[in-house]
This record gives structure tokens, C-alpha cells and sequence, in this order.
């Protein structure tokens, strides 16, 4: 392994570091390892290819090594028949015939039959001098290693796989293997896939493939447009900077289907289509909602929409200390919370997701399910997490918090505290019961902009309102004086959420009798029931008052009130509905 002219990936470069510098010869390869890798200008080769290839490169004088590869499911191969042959002829036919046998029955097995090969002495003639030999090291590359290091389940693990373990950890913390020359690749999707105690060990080092960034992808685009296998009049440094957050694998898919279908390669289509390929890739832990409108599309709610725009000015800039880390989003229910924040996205250009059922049923899933979504949320860049319901969603830290939830909830401590993603990521964390919510997450660094949404009030409420009947094709304006005002006193409890079910009604009723009067829409007023919960949406928008980090937002209602005051009421309320 050395030093090359043409650059290799960074987790190339970190393999030979530390190889060369005797830091490690086991390194557990993780992150995106199923996508195609750049041995040279126009050469891209899966990752195993790329190990021998670009790394290991086995031909080499002074110091040549035989390759092997293992796969629980097909067992021990090697690449280069002349490898089997070498070992062949050390070990004896019939002896490697059922070595190999043996190895495709058992895990075990095969490691330990992996560990006894490396210690054949295997002798080559040196090129141009006969007379002298050299040895042949060993490169190993185990593929599926979450299946050859499982790990374990809480405080208990599977006698089959402790031995594995077992099995794997006196391999590597042999001193002769330690200090000699071979190398092995421990490849697996997630590093939270392998047994603790393997990456713990000293001389392991963990290695993660990083998803390629927008040069890398410029490299790759550029060679597909030169193979012509799509039309586009895009240049090659748009289709990279609007694909971030794929793989090389599936900028190839894009351009293969284009071709298929005989489209055009547009920025709408790669949208569409890595929204499609990361959805289906996170299996439904990511959703991109759709933003088909910005803040035109949102009734009252002005001074809001006003620090938001000021934020919008920030996020569109350069400067990424103006940026916000995370925004907490308090709220009664129903005013309208997730509708707002996906304004402001689409206001931003940023590209919006939802996480969502990241917890797994089995153990370590969930683990597994947030390291693939930080990877794709890391390279994406530009991009608005929406949390919804976060306090029922995030977890804590708390006694009573399951271990699961208390992981996951650390993970996202980190992943908001890391500075590369400052400017890259900003997280809506959006709730309508932030008392639940950690201080960890609401503290500066974090979510610490507090930015509720509260009901609208006066003129604002006014011009809702006759927003809300217009889409029923009425406008209140038109009802006789005292019409108006009997609808606006049956009315004045009434929340968004109750104006939306109102409107469904009265459209229902407009299309069963063809028109709407005056007088129909005072008997449908009278006649829905809003769900009582009253005194629980007054609880969590005093909450939200509570949290508000900015005294401008505060409706006039509430902005005259002593935290004190606010406080107490909030108390009043817990014991009245048997919170405490």
C-alpha cells in the first residue's frame, strides 16, 4: 500500500495512513459501501474491487499478497485462481478442498480457518531474480461484517455469536498478527451493526465511507454525459449541486432510466427522483413533503412570518454563524404549527424532511436507522428536519426513558452540536407539549430559537376567517349585520383546526343543495359540536408562552403577563386535569 498521484476518496487515504504508519491493520469499513469508487479517471468499481484495486493492489514486488474474500452465504473465494493454486500447493488440495468446504457451513469456522491461512508461509520467486523469494502477505476482506460480528442484544448475547466474537477479538489481538504486514477489511452498512468489543479493540480502526460530495459527483456526471446516455441541458455542475445526498450508483440509475424513457435530464426529475431513491433507500424513515406554497398561503400570523423572513434573509446567506441550528416550535394543537414551518422551507429554498418510525423492533435497529439517516441528512446539506410531535418522538434521558429512546436521543444531541453541520441542517422541532422536551434540546446551540405559533387575533382572526369561507364559496362580508355578528359570537371559541372541519361541512352541504345562504351557514355553526378541549389548548399555549424567546411575538393577550402569572395559571390547569 502507498502513496498514488491520482487522489483517492478521503476514507481511502485514511485506510493508508494508518496502515503505513502501523496504527492498524483491521479497519471496519462503514457507511455507504454498496456505491461504485473511482480507481482512476473513468474507472468506477464496487468496494471490494476498489480494495484490491486501488489498495491492496496484490501484484505489487515488494510486498505482493493474496487475496481472500468472505461471505457468510458463499464462504472463502479468491479473486486470483493463481492465489488458490499458491495455497493449494502450501496447504495440500484435498486439505484446502475441506477447509473451504467447512467455512461455507460456519461463521466460526470460516475465521478461524481465515486466521490459519495467514499463517502459511507462502514463498514467490521475485521478478528478474529467480534465485530469490519473497513472501506473500494476506488481504482479507470479510463482507456482511454486522452477520461475522453481531452484537449484543442488551446484557445478552447468543452463544453462537459471543463465540464469533470470541473468535474474532484473539485474531486481532494476536501479537504476531498485530505486527505483521497482512490487512483486513471488515466491511458493513452501519458501524452500530458490529459487535462493540470488535470496535473497541486497538488496532481496529473504524473507517466510514462518507457519501461522495458535489466535485465527486461532478467527476461522475461529467463521464456519463461524455457516454451520452441522456439528453440534458444542464451542465454537469447543476445535476451535482441538485443531487446532493446521492450515491454515485444512483446518479447512474437517473441517467440509465432517462435514456430508457427518453426524457430529459431536468432539475425537476433529479428532485423527483432522489426524493423517490433516498425514501425507498431509508425505507420510510425519510419523507419529503411536498412545499407548494410559501408565505402567500398563510393567513395572519405577521409577526411571525415577519422573524421568519428575517431568518429566511440569514439561511439564504453565506454566513453560516447567522444561521440557526434548530427552532422550537411550541403550539396549542391545531393553530397551524407544520403548516407555517413548511412555508418557510419553501420561502428558503431548503429542501424539507420528515423523519418519522425511526424506532425498530429489534435490538439495534433503531441505531442502524438513525446512522443511514445522519449519513444522507449530513450530505444532502440545505436541509430542514421537521420533527413533529417531538416530544413523543425524540425521547430523553430521564429514569423512566427506555435505553432505546435515551440512545436516540443522544445521537440527535450530537448531530445538532456538530459544527460541520452548522449552516447545513437546521432542525424545526415542532410541539405542542414542550415541557416534556429535554432542556438539553431547548438550550442555546440547539433548538434554542423559541418561535411559537398562537392563535390569530383581531383584524388577523377577521381576515382568517373570510379566508376560510371562501373556500365554501361565501363571503361573510355579504351576511346581513346581525347574521355577521351571531356567527362570529357562536365562532369565537373556535380554533383552525375547527374552522377546517367547518368548511368541509359547509361544502358538503353546498354540493348537496347546490348553494350556500346566510342562514345555512348559521345552521351548520349551530349545529357543530367543536371537541371540548378548551381548557388543554389554553394549557399548551400557556406553555408556549412560556417558551417564547422573543417578546415581539407574544399576543397582546399574554404580553402584559408576568411569567409568574403565567406560571401559576399553567399550574392550576396540571392539577385540574390531574397532570401533576
Amino acid at each position: 500500500m502507498e502513496k498514488s498521484s491520482f487522489p483517492r476518496p478521503e476514507f481511502a487515504e485514511a485506510i493508508i495512513e494508518k496502515y503505513l504508519s502501523s496504527q492498524s491493520n483491521v479497519f471496519l469499513v462503514y457507511g455507504n459501501t454498496r456505491d461504485i469508487y473511482a480507481v482512476e479517471p473513468g474507472n468506477y468499481v464496487p468496494l471490494g474491487q476498489f480494495f484490491v484495486e486501488a489498495l491492496i493492489r496484490p501484484d505489487r514486488k515488494d510486498s505482493p499478497k493474496i487475496v481472500m474474500v468472505y461471505d457468510p452465504a458463499s464462504g472463502i473465494t479468491f479473486p486470483s485462481p493463481l492465489d488458490r493454486q499458491l495455497i493449494s500447493k502450501a496447504l495440500g488440495e484435498d486439505r484446502l478442498n475441506r477447509t473451504l468446504a467447512a467455512a461455507r457451513a460456519d461463521v466460526v469456522t470460516a475465521c478461524a480457518a481465515l486466521r490459519e491461512l495467514t499463517r502459511l508461509d507462502v514463498l514467490v520467486p521475485i521478478e528478474g531474480e529467480p534465485d530469490r523469494k519473497i513472501r506473500k502477505d494476506f488481504a482479507i476482506i470479510i463482507q456482511y461484517a454486522e452477520a461475522v460480528a453481531p452484537p449484543s442484544r442488551g446484557d445478552v448475547i447468543l452463544d453462537s455469536d459471543r463465540l464469533k466474537v470470541i473468535t474474532l477479538e484473539d485474531w486481532f489481538s494476536d501479537r504476531t498478527f498485530v505486527t505483521s504486514p497482512h490487512i483486513v477489511f471488515l466491511v458493513s452498512e452501519t458501524l452500530s451493526g458490529i459487535n462493540e468489543r470488535i470496535v473497541d479493540l486497538p488496532y481496529v480502526a473504524a473507517i466510514k465511507i462518507d457519501r461522495p460530495n458535489e466535485h465527486e459527483r461532478k467527476l461522475y456526471v461529467e463521464l456519463l454525459m461524455k457516454q451520452d446516455e441522456a439528453k440534458t441541458s444542464l451542465s454537469a455542475e447543476q445535476i451535482a449541486y441538485s443531487s446532493a445526498g446521492l450515491t454515485l450508483l444512483s446518479l447512474k440509475q437517473i441517467f440509465m432510466q432517462a435514456a430508457h424513457n427518453g426524457r430529459e435530464i431536468t432539475l425537476d426529475l433529479i428532485f423527483e427522483k432522489t426524493k423517490e431513491i433516498i425514501e425507498k433507500e431509508l425505507e420510510g424513515h425519510i419523507e419529503f413533503p411536498k412545499l407548494n406554497y410559501g408565505f402567500e398561503a398563510v393567513i395572519g400570523a405577521s409577526r411571525l412570518l415577519k422573524r421568519l423572513g428575517e431568518l429566511k434573509e440569514c439561511l439564504r446567506g453565506e454566513d453560516s454563524e447567522l444561521m440557526p441550528v434548530g427552532i422550537l416550535v411550541p403550539g396549542a394543537n391545531g393553530v397551524g404549527k407544520t403548516f407555517i414551518y413548511k412555508a418557510f422551507a419553501k420561502e428558503c429554498g431548503w429542501v424539507a424532511v420528515v423523519l418519522k418510525n425511526i424506532r425498530g423492533p429489534y435490538v439495534g435497529q433503531t441505531e442502524k436507522n438513525w446512522e443511514r439517516i445522519r449519513s444522507v441528512l449530513e450530505a444532502m446539506g440545505s436541509v430542514m428536519v421537521l420533527y413533529d410531535e417531538a416530544d413523543t418522538e425524540i425521547g430523553g434521558r430521564s429514569a423512566q426513558t427506555h435505553d432505546v429512546d435515551r440512545r436516540l436521543f443522544g445521537n440527535i444531541l450530537k448531530m445538532m452540536s456538530d459544527s460541520n453541520n452548522r449552516g447545513k441542517i437546521v432542525w424545526i422541532i415542532i410541539t405542542a407539549r414542550p415541557d416534556r422536551l429535554e432542556p438539553d434540546i431547548k438550550r442555546s446551540g440547539r433548538a434554542g430559537e423559541h418561535l411559537p405559533v398562537f392563535d390569530n387575533e383581531g383584524e388577523e382572526r377577521t381576515a382568517f376567517i373570510k379566508h376560510v369561507l371562501k373556500g365554501a364559496g361565501v363571503n361573510p362580508d355579504e351576511f346581513p349585520q346581525g347574521t355577521h355578528a351571531e356567527f362570529l359570537r357562536l365562532t369565537q371559541s373556535y380554533y383552525p383546526a375547527d374552522f377546517d372541519q367547518l368548511l368541509t361541512e359547509l361544502r358538503r352541504r353546498r354540493h348537496l343543495e347546490g348553494r350556500l345562504t346566510p342562514e345555512a351557514v348559521i345552521e351548520e355553526v349551530k349545529d357543530f359540536i367543536p371537541p371540548d378541549i378548551a381548557r388543554q389548548r389554553e394549557y399548551q399555549e400557556l406553555l408556549a408562552v412560556l417558551e417564547c424567546t422573543s417578546r415581539e411575538l407574544l399576543p397582546e393577550r399574554y404580553a402584559s403577563l408576568s411569567k409568574e402569572t403565567v406560571q401559576q395559571r399553567v399550574q392550576e390547569i396540571r392539577v385540574s386535569m390531574g397532570l401533576m
